[in-house]
């Protein structure tokens, strides 16, 4: 059966596209890496752990670890000219990484879907007379509410300290700001726990509906529609990152935000944390998923690979330091504004982009306009990636059922049946208790211990079990040119050994997931596990398989 398969597919695949111009992968892939934790993420990190002097262990771990596994993936997709889920079979103990890949691309593109409805809800309110998240006169607020333009704000406990000039402190604990009020109340509509889901949030079930439509019409003909789309969706948001630069760093206290910033504690470089900070980080924004692999595969055979990955990084890394600038300028205005410390408003994830920000950005003359162009940005931003996951999804089945290439209307079929699985996993996150679910699927199955357990597979399946100087070999038959046998080493020693430091850790630190001081039951916890599991078991399984099948053991299977 399966040389039947590959027979078909020999035939098939001329139906496979590839990319049309050079700057074609270029942009989907910046447009992938480049998202939003590169704005709530690595700014946070940045602020956390020794401002400048985060940056040393962040740089040295994109040149030992990030770049080497970008440029890994994106070399093997390009030589196999095939999607995550086939590609693997070149090495076939490893076999099982393609469909853990599927699986997490799977879960990564249900949460931006949620990220976006979101999103998509704050702008469209941008455009109100008055901007919902800065008053207290809505249905949803409570009688603890504080308007913004009234108090100062402790987002690490989601409380509000004392308005300013009240000189009222008996009721300053239980004081909660509008926009925090604006986000639990009205956009999650928030539930007591997971074990109260509630009913659907309709509103921004339609915006889940509405924007997949609109992104199933801008990518169900592959990349020959989606890439016109992304050379505006790449590179729009780093023209809006700028705007909003130039604007945060002529406000008044942005000095004293930049220099929170970036103010160098070298102590900091002692901990750890700090460089399992830098590490994971990398791994987030660089790879690990299977994706690069998948673009990679629409790649001519000579094309030059190494130069588009050194691009890549420098945009990448480039982009997230630039947006500190961006994040911290305008925090320090808020704070400065509010006569609070840039401690009481630092914050990342979900809380910077739909809470600090907002607050922020009330506060500038013409509000309206830059919190529509925020969350334009952050829209466009999660558009790239969700793209880009798509179309990974898409050719992996089809590449694993190359008869599908030979259907006229076999991608649009597919392409629609993804989107249905996704907007139904989805579509829990968009309940009442929704925002349980986001958090449980995005610790334990799109990020979290799987990314690391499957990066250290890779390293080890091509530099161990396919053996480096035979991988490297194949490269310089597409690149003759190169030289950087230094990369070498790091696929053999460096990557692994971070990789699997950094999931020990993180395994030996770990935590049950809480969300606001409360922990998740146990059966939740469970379930978080096994989502994870459910995509790193096919990697040992595989493997067992192919040990079983082979008459020859291991020796056998590791010779191609």
């Amino acid at each position: 059966f399966l040389k039947f398969v590959d027979l078909v597919l020999s035939f098939k695949m001329a139906g496979r596209q590839k990319w049309g111009k050079r700057f074609d992968f270029l942009l989907s892939i910046v447009g992938m890496t480049v998202g939003l934790g590169n704005i709530w993420r690595f700014p946070y990190l940045c602020y956390k752990n020794g401002g400048g002097a985060f940056l040393i262990p962040y740089i040295l771990s994109v040149i030992s670890i990030g770049f080497p596994l970008l440029f890994l993936e994106t070399s093997f997709g390009q030589y196999v000219g095939q999607g995550m889920t086939k590609a693997w079979g070149m090495v076939p103990l490893m076999k099982g990484i393609g469909l853990a890949n599927l699986m997490i691309t799977w879960y990564a593109n249900s949460l931006y879907g949620v990220v976006l409805a979101w999103a998509a809800c704050y702008f469209v309110k941008s455009f109100s007379l008055i901007l919902p998240w800065t008053t207290c006169s809505n249905i949803w607020n409570s009688d603890n509410c504080v308007e913004l333009s009234h108090t100062s704000v402790n987002l690490s406990t989601n409380n509000a300290t004392t308005p300013i000039g009240s000189g009222d402190s008996e009721n300053s604990v239980d004081s909660i700001s509008s926009a925090v009020e604006y986000w639990e109340n009205y956009i999650l509509k928030e539930s007591p726990g997971l074990e109260h889901m509630g009913g659907v949030r309709w509103e921004l079930f339609c915006y889940l509906i509405g924007l997949w439509i609109v992104a199933y019409f801008c990518i169900f003909k592959g990349i020959k529609w989606s890439t016109k789309v992304v050379y505006v969706t790449s590179t729009l948001p780093l023209v809006m990152l700028v705007v909003v630069l130039v604007r945060g760093v002529t406000l008044d206290g942005a000095a004293e935000g930049i220099y929170f910033y970036l103010n160098p504690n070298m102590t900091k470089l002692g901990e750890p944390q700090v460089w399992m900070d830098a590490v994971t980080q990398v791994y987030y924004s660089y790879g690990g998923s299977g994706v690069l692999v998948t673009l990679a595969s629409y790649n001519k055979f000579n094309h030059d690979i190494y130069r588009d990955s050194i691009l890549i990084s420098l945009v990448n890394s480039g982009t997230s330091f630039i947006s500190g600038f961006a994040v911290f300028s305008t925090l320090g205005f808020m704070a400065k504004q509010q006569n609070i410390s840039i401690e009481e408003v630092a914050e990342s994830g979900p809380g910077l982009v739909f809470i600090i920000y907002p607050q922020a950005l009330s506060m500038i003359p013409h509000p309206h306009i830059w919190s529509a162009l925020f969350f334009l940005m952050i829209i466009f931003l999660g558009f790239d990636c969700l793209f880009v996951f798509q179309e990974c999804l898409v050719v992996s089945i089809m590449d694993m059922f190359p008869i599908w290439y030979s259907f006229k209307w076999g991608r649009e079929a597919i392409q629609a049946m993804f989107v249905l699985l996704i907007v139904g996993m989805a579509t829990p996150m968009v309940t009442e208790g929704g925002i349980y679910v986001f958090l449980l699927l995005n610790e334990y199955g799109g990020a979290g211990w799987c990314v690391f357990f499957i990066g250290t597979c890779e390293f080890i399946g091509l530099a161990w079990i396919y053996g480096v100087d035979r991988y490297y070999k194949h490269v310089k038959e597409m690149l003759p040119h190169i030289s950087a046998t230094w990369i070498k080493y790091c696929w053999k020693y460096v990557g692994p050994s971070f990789s699997m430091g950094v999931l020990v850790y993180w395994l030996t630190l770990y935590k049950p997931l809480e969300y606001k001081s409360t922990v998740y039951p146990v059966w939740a916890q469970v379930l978080g596990w096994c989502l994870g599991l459910s995509s790193c078991l096919w990697i040992p399984v595989f493997a067992v398989v192919e040990l079983a099948r082979s008459s020859g053991g291991i020796k056998q299977v590791m010779r191609l």
